[in-house]
């Protein structure tokens, strides 16, 4: 068995870690949004310049994908909501936080779409079960929502070879997802908070988009807010306290953060808005009372929706993908990525091993996990059809590929379903770029004026150093 990097062996050892934050010069730079024609262009010639990179005589060896749950209802109550926002919010038809009957079906369609892209990996329809091992489905235990997306995406990936996905114990917290929470890393609470003290906006220094976002909700739901006592105001200064060992921020950015999120939710559910974008211009004001959203009032919600959720990904930015908070908390997944990359045996928080047959082995998780991992692997990415760049079913994608003289490089993608995607549950493959996954490059990769490919004990050597650069800096 191969030696397992360090944080397994603390793992298995029962150690915690104390990790101190980083200087903020070291953060990862939230970036400047292209308009979006510009942002089309410059995906495209990514993919153009990857799919050439990927030269003849290369064969995919194994893939791993992290994926966020499906669409789920917002974690707070409806009476939790209107009493922070002053507003009656449209009613879900499932409990806070759990996945919906419409988020299914759209991780049907991923599945679906998923298991026709990766064909050559996984059983295929009409055909005996003789290979379910070439696919390993592993599902956040904490949650309802990631167990049974992980359910959606192990019977349509494997075409109903598999049945459920693997996990630890309902409700068990596992590191691989969250090594906070979990109780296997621990955070430097001075440190952490110096370094989001420094960090937070302060009156106008936000992002003019996140202010656009935040004046957008202020006139949607409170106009009068901020002059008002106690009044919903979404500018008011960032506060922030320590809960339960983690950083707790609230204020107008965390409120703006919340609203626009779950905004999005239930549009992606189809759920009539709680607001409606023509109250911007003084028209008529949407009202959850009403059973359908009118089709000709879809475009300028959709529009809304890419104004406000800027304010949810500039504090997910801040707060989520902070090296000081990221790494800890998902150095457990980023290792068993890289064990899968290049070793035989990867071993579980269980203490079982993923089968060395599995060609596809996917990780169900949240937004979170796909942030934490953008940190860690250097990565980052935006979407021309959808504001949200962790929305509900985004996948991230690490190939391992071997080139025609048997040298291994790995590739990373991004898959994604648009605004109208998830809405309608209409599938992957039905827009102009047929559903192919965006192609991301890697900070932690080689470059030059010649492209390198990035090997897989080269990522796994970069993406160690990194951590260790981090663990010796602090404000």
């Amino acid at each position: 068995m191969p030696v397992l990097s360090f944080p397994y062996l603390h793992f298995l050892s029962g150690q915690k870690h104390i990790f101190p934050t980083v200087l903020p010069g070291l953060l990862l730079c939230l970036p400047l949004l292209l308009p979006l024609k510009a942002q089309a262009q410059a995906q495209a010639q990514a993919q153009a310049q990857a799919q050439q990179n990927t030269e003849q005589g290369a064969v995919l060896k194994r893939v791993i994908l992290v994926t966020r749950h499906g669409i789920r209802s917002p974690t707070q109550t409806p009476e939790s909501l209107e009493a922070k926002t002053g507003v009656i919010w449209s009613a879900w038809p499932v409990p806070p936080g759990e996945l919906t009957e419409h988020g299914r079906t759209d991780v049907a369609r991923l599945g679906a779409f998923l298991h026709r892209y990766y064909q050559a990996f996984l059983p295929q329809n009409g055909r005996p079960c003789a290979t379910p091992s070439s696919l390993f489905v592993w599902a956040d235990a904490a949650d309802n929502r990631t167990r049974e997306t992980g359910n959606v995406l192990s019977k349509t990936l494997s075409a109903g070879c598999l049945k459920t996905a693997a996990s630890l114990p309902a409700g068990q917290k596992d590191p691989l997802f969250n090594a906070l929470a979990s109780g296997h890393e621990t955070l430097d609470k001075h440190s952490v908070l110096s370094t989001l003290t420094q960090t937070l906006p302060h009156g106008e220094t936000a992002p003019e988009d996140v202010r656009q976002a935040t004046s957008s909700l202020q006139t949607l739901f409170a106009p009068q807010g901020c002059i008002q006592s106690k009044g919903v105001c979404f500018s008011a200064p960032a506060k922030l306290s320590w809960k339960k060992g983690a950083p707790h921020v609230t204020g107008g950015l965390a409120l703006a953060s919340t609203v626009s999120e779950n905004l999005l939710l239930e549009y992606c559910e189809g759920l009539a808005s709680t607001v409606q974008a023509s109250a911007l211009t003084g028209e008529h004001v949407f009202s959850s009372a009403s059973p359908t959203l009118d089709d000709h009032a879809l475009p300028s919600q959709a529009a809304l929706l890419a104004t406000v959720v800027p304010a949810h990904t500039y504090l997910s930015h801040l707060t989520r993908r902070l090296p000081a908070i990221a790494i800890p908390r998902g150095r457990y997944l980023a290792d068993a990525i890289s064990s899968l990359l290049t070793d035989p045996i990867t071993r579980l928080p269980d203490g079982s091993t993923i089968p060395a047959s599995s060609r596809m082995v996917v990780f169900v998780g949240h937004d979170t996990t796909l942030d934490m991992l953008a940190t860690l692997f250097g990565l980052d990415w935006t979407f021309t059809d959808q504001p949200d760049p962790t929305a509900p079913d985004t996948t991230l994608g690490f190939e391992l590929w071997q080139d025609g003289t048997g040298v291994p490089f790995v590739r990373f993608v991004v898959f994604h379903q648009s605004l109208e995607q998830l809405r309608n549950a209409s599938p992957v493959e039905n827009r102009a770029d047929s559903g192919n996954p965006v192609i991301l490059r890697s900070s932690l990769c080689p470059k030059g004026k010649k492209e390198e490919k990035c090997r897989p004990l080269l990522l796994a050597h970069s993406l160690r150093s990194e951590e260790g650069q981090m663990l010796q800096k602090s404000p």
